[in-house]
């Protein structure tokens, strides 16, 4: 991976550039801009970017905990296409476990089973834990993974 690439937490000048990347990655399935403003708010912690040598957001992640104290879920993982293949995606996940509260020892995401971003969530030690043909609404398929801290495994 490019030393040049830096991580941190994202910030409210990184905003929009995050929306750009929704924009560019999902397209017509994505969050709204105000989404992502609002989440800085009540995730700061678990609120990943990627940046280039030049500053440019180039990957997220964004993170929340869940229903139950001791579980975090993925919400949404993007890089831009030319920033692919380079470990970015992986750094971001690395970034969020490292971070996470001790109470914390398990984190779930879901992905479209054909998307390839699958393989990075199973290099990155998530497990198939569930299916479901509608999680999203009719025609919608999501493969649930879950990856647990290797003390509670």
């Amino acid at each position: 991976m490019n030393k040049l690439i830096e991580f941190s937490l994202a910030t409210k000048s990184d905003l929009i550039a995050i929306n750009a990347l929704e924009q560019q990655c999902f397209a017509g399935h994505c969050y709204p801009d105000f989404f992502f403003r609002q989440a800085l708010d009540c995730w700061p912690h678990s609120f990943w970017v990627a940046k280039d040598a030049q500053a440019k957001v180039i990957g997220y992640l964004l993170a929340s905990t869940g229903a139950e104290a001791d579980v975090c879920w993925i919400l949404s993982i993007a890089v831009a296409d030319a920033a692919r293949g380079k470990g970015i995606g992986t750094k971001l996940i690395s970034k969020l476990i490292e971070t996470l509260p001790k109470q914390v020892t398990q984190v779930n995401l879901t992905v479209d089973p054909n998307n390839p971003a699958k393989a990075l969530y199973a290099r990155s030690g998530f497990v198939e834990h569930a299916f479901e043909a509608d999680y999203f609404g009719e025609g919608e398929a999501r493969q649930v993974m879950r990856y647990l801290k290797p003390e509670h495994t």
